[in-house]
């Protein structure tokens, strides 16, 4: 088992967590010096049931199991409601806490917040109706289960898409061996030449041959549009139960939008690459995708959508990280699928393809009826770092506005099954 690491807490960190978002910044610089900021491994204990040790716990990240006395499991996992209270917060505690996965979270001087109102909230454990059905149901028992012991269930990448990719990461891939690889995939290579005559290229001479394809749209572009054809394949296999088709349908047309919005955000932002960005927009969701597949086995379960979405809204982040490390995607595209919807990260100064697909998203909800309990787009950290700094709400509205044309370009090209 590995070692925490401890360090000290900064104090606009302070204000993710109830009640220290109603602080002032005087208080804050108080309650700072007696925080810490800690990170443990996979099962390390942070309480045990019955003990008093003097300081109240934040989950920044990670997964958090809580043990009652009576054997009840709860689950809290970093981002969500629960996080956002003090874990376990009466002494002598009524819970044994231990980390599922690796985690970060924060630790303060409970002699400290006697003052300060904790909202009512009791035990610092805030567990909604759904979230209690999603620990209690089969389903996130057997996900959950194949998680924790490299069990899970995940889409094979088709190996020509493996292998396109391998050679184009070599510089030295001649691209005739390259279109001969492609061919052996004859929809990827009818959609390759399709997108190099399409409206992008108007006025260019037609091309008629794979290889004569990749030369027009570069290997970079090639590499990406492969996968994204390959991912448009896999959220189009077959699920049985008629909710779910439905759930992955409609997920595909939100990643194709997202990753459309992400490419053109990324085109004004210095350091990040379109491709890149239009492909973590198609990836940011594939964990949901599996959730669909193993709720496919649970027709009582595939039925009733509160369950299943409150299932995915606790394992998708951790589920897409799994399923692109396995696909051996880098490691940004794996911080994009466990924080697509942590809509205050707020990971580095500088941009990256994850503060890209957050903006997307707010993006793509914009007129939803499902927008409800979402972030207004000014209050989230990713905006302000979006094109050098210098992007607004009103000023991201108008270059999307400026930028429809490309943006459904590349819609139809993913959305044309």
């Amino acid at each position: 088992m590995g070692a925490v690491t401890k360090t000290q807490a900064e104090p606009e960190l302070l204000t993710r967590f109830v009640p220290f978002s109603e602080c002032s910044m005087e208080q804050l610089i108080v309650l700072a010096d007696h925080a810490w900021l800690l990170e443990a491994p996979r099962g390390h204990v942070l309480m045990e049931q019955g003990s008093a040790d003097g300081w109240d716990y934040y989950l920044l990240e990670g997964t958090l199991k809580l043990v009652a006395a009576d054997g009840r499991e709860l689950f809290v996992m970093g981002g969500s409601r629960g996080a956002r209270v003090p874990l376990a917060h009466l002494q002598p505690r009524r819970y044994t806490i231990s980390a599922m996965t690796p985690v970060t979270y924060l630790r303060v001087e409970t002699a400290l917040l006697g003052n300060l109102s904790f909202s009512g909230i009791e035990d610092g454990v805030v567990v909604d109706e759904a979230e209690e059905e999603a620990s209690d149901s089969p389903l996130y028992a057997e996900i959950h289960d194949d998680l924790l012991h490299d069990r899970l269930v995940v889409p094979s990448m088709p190996e020509v898409a493996l292998k396109i990719r391998r050679m184009i990461e070599d510089e030295d891939a001649p691209i005739p061996d390259l279109a001969r690889a492609i061919h052996s995939d004859p929809a990827i290579s009818a959609k390759l030449v399709k997108v190099a005559n399409g409206a992008l290229y108007h006025g260019q001479p037609k091309v008629e041959s794979c290889a004569r394809a990749v030369a027009r749209l570069g290997l970079n572009t090639t590499k990406h549009l492969v996968m994204g054809i390959v991912l448009g394949n896999v959220f189009h296999e077959k699920i049985n139960t008629a909710l779910l088709n439905e759930m992955a349908r409609a997920l595909w047309l939100h990643s194709v939008e997202v990753g459309a919005i992400s490419m053109a955000l990324a085109r004004v932002t210095p350091g990040l690459d379109p491709e890149e960005a239009m492909l973590a927009g198609l990836v940011h969701d594939i964990g949901e995708l599996v959730i669909l597949s193993y709720a496919d086995s649970y027709p009582e379960i595939g039925s009733s959508r509160r369950t299943l979405e409150a299932v995915i809204a606790r394992l998708k982040g951790e589920i897409g990280a799994a399923i692109l490390r396995e696909w051996q995607f880098p490691d940004a595209f794996v911080d994009v699928a466990e924080g697509a919807d942590d809509w205050m990260r707020d990971a580095q100064p500088e941009p990256d393809y994850c503060d890209v697909v957050l903006v997307a998203q707010l993006h793509s909800y914009v007129g939803d009826p499902n927008r409800e309990g979402l972030p207004e787009l000014a209050d989230v950290p990713a905006l302000a770092k979006l094109a050098a700094g210098d992007l607004t709400p009103e000023l991201s509205v108008r270059l999307l506005d400026q930028a429809r044309e490309q943006i459904n370009e590349t819609k139809r090209l993913f959305l044309a099954y």
